[in-house]
């Protein structure tokens, strides 16, 4: 898929749209987001909340796996939380690895408004056409 068709056949993730993720750029192989933090992001302890963080980066992930060719999917993940978040966004940036005939390599740094780094996380996609 084409950019702007990523966009389009992404904004229909109800999921992503519940959490209020934003895309902001998509390209093949790289993709940004950003996530205003709301009150439903953070957990007990006024923090936001590791599943939040794992959405944000598996959808930038995809968008960018997506975006060019082939489909993909998660094959495997793993994220590594760095720092609490502070402040009102979050950003999520990928870029690829490695990619293959049929497997991709991709990682994704999630940082915060202030540029700190939040979580990194790696992703393996299966290109399924």
């Amino acid at each position: 898929m084409q950019p702007e068709e990523v966009k389009r056949y992404f904004a229909n993730d109800r999921y992503a749209a519940l959490t209020g993720i934003e895309i902001l750029e998509v390209r093949e192989e790289y993709a940004k987001t950003r996530i205003t933090v709301e009150d439903k992001h953070l957990n007990g302890n006024n923090v936001v909340m590791g599943g939040c963080i794992y959405t944000l980066a598996d959808f930038t992930f995809a968008l960018a796996a997506n975006c060019g060719p082939s489909e993909s999917i998660t094959l495997n993940s793993s994220i590594v939380f760095n720092a609490p978040a502070r402040g009102r966004f979050l950003y999520a940036e990928t870029e690829v690895i490695k990619n293959g005939r049929t497997i991709a390599n991709y990682l994704v740094r999630v940082t915060d408004e202030d540029g700190r780094l939040i979580a990194t996380a790696t992703m393996v996609g299966y290109r399924t056409c």
